[in-house]
């Protein structure tokens, strides 16, 4: 309630966001943030957006009611950033450093650090009970499954080519991989983590 509906548009190559009105295609606001913006990403209470900072080691904060950026905070490598379902934790992909960083949902003080042993880790989505995260590493063709809890990872799956995007199924059953190398999207079980299925699509899926 009470925010406006905006689209907030990171421009990685020149450390800006633009900040677009869809109701009349028009861009209302554009400033500058860190380093090789990646994604904007809502907080788990939605009451702020978080501009991924890749290369400049931080978050920028925008409020959704005004649309206007606040002070860096100080983040190593966010590529990509999440929020564990429970919202207890932040969850950065670290991509540069191979690691996945779990952080305080508000002050983004490090709880722990997990090491990802392959190149590339920068997507994931949840299983329907909030207990797993699966994570897919761009780089080397691999997707890591990753307890909650423990905030350990508990299995592995080459899934070859260069997998991306990780979408749950509704139930949880499996997991659906967009594989840009292979051209199509893996269908992974998350439980035995083997694919049981490849849905071709077209060349960059």
């Amino acid at each position: 309630a009470g925010v406006p509906t905006r689209v907030y548009v990171p421009n990685s190559l020149s450390n800006t966001v633009d900040v677009i009105d869809p109701a009349t295609y028009r861009v209302i606001d554009h400033y500058a943030v860190g380093t090789t913006p990646q994604h904007v990403v809502p907080a788990y209470d939605l009451k702020t957006l978080y501009v991924n900072n890749n290369r400049g080691n931080s978050l920028t904060p925008i409020d959704p009611r005004t649309g206007k950026p606040g002070a860096p905070i100080p983040v190593n490598d966010p590529y990509n950033l999440y929020f564990t379902p429970d919202g207890t934790r932040a969850v950065v992909m670290a991509e540069r450093n191979s690691r996945i960083d779990f952080r305080d949902p508000k002050t983004f003080g490090l709880v722990k650090s997990v090491p990802i042993p392959h190149a590339g880790v920068n997507h994931a989505d949840f299983t329907p009970n909030g207990n797993v995260m699966i994570a897919s590493c761009q780089f080397s063709g691999w997707v890591e499954r990753i307890d909650l809890t423990s905030m350990s990872v508990t299995g592995e799956l080459k899934v070859g080519g260069m997998p991306v995007d990780v979408k749950s199924s509704p139930d949880g059953s499996v997991m659906f991989i967009a594989n840009q190398g292979r051209g199509g999207v893996s269908v992974v079980d998350p439980v035995a983590m083997r694919e049981v299925g490849f849905i071709p699509t077209g060349a960059g899926a």
